[in-house]
């Protein structure tokens, strides 16, 4: 399978002391995928960190739940296959 064409989906609630080691992780080993978080209504800077270590934000405005921060996840991916991670490592 080539990284070119995987989407990492990472749901995200209150995961700043973690998401940014999560994210740079999938980024080192799939430099080529497109990596999601989707910031399922954190108070935190959650959102922020993930940009900053390059991913992709997405945000939900209140928590939904981790099903629907999947859901948004693969209605959002530009890729062939998907990936789920979570987002506390």
């Amino acid at each position: 399978m080539n990284p070119a064409n995987v989407t990492i989906i990472i749901p995200a609630y209150q995961e700043q002391s973690a998401i940014g080691e999560v994210v740079s992780s999938m980024a080192t080993a799939f430099p080529e995928a497109e990596i999601l978080v989707i910031n399922d209504g954190s108070t935190d800077r959650t959102a922020a960190i993930a940009a900053e270590a390059g991913a992709v934000v997405i945000e939900h405005q209140f928590r939904k739940g981790y099903g629907a921060a999947v859901c948004t996840g693969v209605r959002a991916a530009t890729r062939e296959y998907i990936l789920t991670c979570d987002a506390d490592g």
